[in-house]
């Protein structure tokens, strides 16, 4: 079951702009985001007739920092990571009296996150499980927080990408750790360090931590378009990519909540989740063939797999970096299929048809894709 919360960086933001001090709110606040957090205090703060600063990364996405500004904030673009920005964010706010609000690890801000929870409860009472994106940990521990006092027996599982694990290891270690930042699909919970306030409320409170590789992220995503008929960003798409990849078995016969936090992802990105996850299913297949370079053995080849069903997507020639036959041409194609098995077939008739064919992504089975078998652990 998917419960949709785009709206939960909102919760907080409009809690911690009603919590200010009075002349606070005449001054104005400073922000330091990757855009999700912020959009929700610019916004409130817009209503409300608070000024708004937000320091965001040169990283951020140009769609998160236009919304910024359309919002009436004042975006300054500074800091390689959103630890950078957050200490920028800081000096800002001694130099101009502004309050300093951690969009991540404010009490306010978690206090706002928890109303999250009690929806969840007050809707799906029977609910056995629930799985919650994890970045610097701001909101699985607000959300673990309400359920284990309201309902102890209710599982809260965070689900992070295991390309920043840093709530991850920081639990391992028993100790905030801080990692070097690395982009993710799901960029809005590739956090490089971890909250205090968050670290030490879901410490004792969170079930299990799960980690997910890119791959399967992305599958959540093209999950969730073609199926569910919804669009979420990569930190969204986690919690389902923990089910798809078979990490929690002991779930399968449970009331489970996917926590879909977020809709905030770009055009340029979406396009390349889809297509990643498109890949990682086997219906995008990359390899590279040797022919004639002469007008009928293309229309052969391009022949051959359109009677079989294949889309070719796209197509380079490669005339000059070519051995021995100053006639042959390297041909690269990347075709869509319609599942794994169609993939594989695509595979089995090339090679019969041309013996010189060479798959640069493998087709494999579902052992071979399994993340388990590429981490090597089973």
């Amino acid at each position: 079951m998917f419960i949709i919360f785009f709206s939960f960086k909102e919760r907080g933001a409009l809690n911690a702009l009603e919590m200010l001090p009075l002349d606070k709110k005449k001054l104005g606040i400073v922000v330091a985001s990757l855009g999700n957090q912020a959009m929700g205090l610019c916004y409130y703060g817009q209503k409300l007739g608070i000024p708004v600063t937000v320091v965001m990364p040169v990283s951020v996405p140009i769609g998160k920092l236009q919304q910024c500004h359309n919002l009436g904030a004042k975006v300054v673009v500074q800091g390689g990571n959103l630890f950078e920005s957050q200490r920028i964010a800081r000096a800002v706010a001694r130099e101009k009296g502004l309050a300093y609000i951690n969009g991540r690890d404010h009490p306010h801000i978690l206090a706002g996150y928890g109303t999250l929870a009690l929806e969840i409860l007050d809707q799906i009472p029977a609910v056995d499980a629930v799985l919650v994106p994890v970045g610097s940990g701001g909101l699985v521990a607000a959300i673990a927080a309400v359920i284990k006092h309201a309902k102890p027996e209710c599982l809260v599982y965070g689900v992070q990408s295991e390309k920043i694990p840093t709530f991850f290891k920081s639990l391992e270690t028993g100790e905030r750790v801080t990692l070097p930042w690395q982009s993710s699909a799901a960029d809005s919970i590739a956090m490089p360090n971890v909250g205090i306030n968050a670290f030490h409320t879901a410490k004792p409170l969170l079930d299990k931590m799960l980690l997910v590789n890119e791959d399967w992220i992305t599958k959540a995503i093209l999950h969730l378009v073609e199926m569910e008929r919804l669009v979420v960003e990569g930190a969204a798409a986690c919690t389902l990519s923990a089910i798809i990849s078979n990490l929690v078995p002991e779930l399968k016969t449970k009331n489970v909540v996917c926590i879909l936090s977020g809709g905030n992802i770009d055009a340029i990105l979406i396009s390349r989740c889809l297509d990643r996850g498109l890949a990682a299913e086997g219906r995008l297949i990359k390899f590279k063939v040797d022919i004639k370079g002469t007008a009928a053995s293309f229309q052969k080849l391009l022949s051959f797999l359109a009677k079989a069903g294949y889309n070719v997507k796209r197509l380079f020639q490669d005339r000059v970096w070519v051995e021995n036959d100053i006639y042959q041409v390297e041909v690269k194609l990347v075709c869509e299929a319609r599942n794994l098995e169609h993939a594989l077939e695509l595979k089995r008739l090339m090679e019969r048809e041309y013996t010189n064919t060479v798959f640069e992504t493998e087709p494999f089975n579902d052992k071979y894709t399994c993340p388990c078998y590429v981490r090597k652990c089973c």
